[in-house]
C-alpha cells in the first residue's frame, strides 16, 4: 500500500464515523503515532500550524463524490459560560486550585478543570463551555480542538466523553488531581 492508497483508506474508513466517533479515533492515531494532524481549511493550499512543532504537518483534504471540490469542514466555536462563577465565595477559586495542581500538559489541565467543576462548584453536568471557561479564566492556551483534547483524556482513561453536555470525571481521573498533582519534585 502507498501513501495515496492509505490516505484513501483512511478517508474511507472515517467517513462512515459520526463526528464524535471520528474524534475519538483521531485522537487514538494521534496519540499513537505523535504526528499532529492538520485539517486545512477549504480553498487553502496548506493549513498553517496550530504552534511551532518540529514534526511534520500533514493537510488531509476530502474530496467529493459529486463535484470533486474540497467539502466544507465545519469548524465548532465554543463560548464562554457566563453562568459559571469560577470564584465563589466560601469555595477556593478556579485560579487557586488549578494553579495549586500545577498540571504539566493539556490533558491534565482538562482533567483539572472538570474536577474542579465537578467537585468544588459541585456542577452536575460538565460541558465543554465549562471546561472553556475554566481555561479562560485560568489565561491557560486552549488547545485548538478541545473536544478532541477532551476525547483524547477519555482515550487514557481519565475522563468519560461520551456525551459532550455531561463530561464524567472516572477514578483514574480523581486519582490523577488528588493523589498525582502537583507533581512530586524529585
Amino acid at each position: 500500500m502507498n501513501e495515496i492508497e492509505a490516505l484513501q483508506a483512511i478517508d474511507t474508513a472515517l467517513s462512515a464515523l459520526a463526528p464524535d466517533e471520528r474524534a475519538r479515533v483521531l485522537g487514538w492515531a494521534q496519540a499513537k503515532y505523535g504526528s499532529p494532524v492538520q485539517i486545512a481549511p477549504e480553498g487553502s493550499a496548506n493549513a498553517a500550524p496550530a504552534q511551532p512543532t518540529a514534526a511534520p504537518q500533514v493537510t488531509l483534504r476530502t474530496k467529493s463524490s459529486s463535484n470533486g471540490k474540497s467539502s466544507k469542514r465545519s469548524k465548532s466555536i465554543i463560548s464562554m459560560d457566563k453562568s459559571l462563577n469560577l470564584s465563589p465565595s466560601g469555595k477556593q477559586s478556579a485560579v487557586q486550585f488549578g494553579g495549586g495542581k500545577s498540571p504539566s500538559n493539556v490533558i491534565q489541565k482538562s482533567v483539572v478543570a472538570v474536577y474542579y467543576l465537578r467537585h468544588v462548584l459541585e456542577i452536575e453536568k460538565v460541558t465543554v463551555e465549562g471546561v472553556f471557561t475554566f481555561f479562560k479564566t485560568l489565561s491557560w492556551r486552549v488547545p485548538a480542538d478541545l473536544k478532541n483534547t477532551l476525547q483524547q483524556a477519555g482515550t487514557h482513561g481519565f475522563l468519560d466523553t461520551s456525551n459532550n453536555q455531561d463530561i464524567k470525571l472516572t477514578s483514574l481521573g480523581e486519582n490523577l488531581v488528588e493523589h498525582e498533582l502537583p507533581a512530586k519534585t524529585k
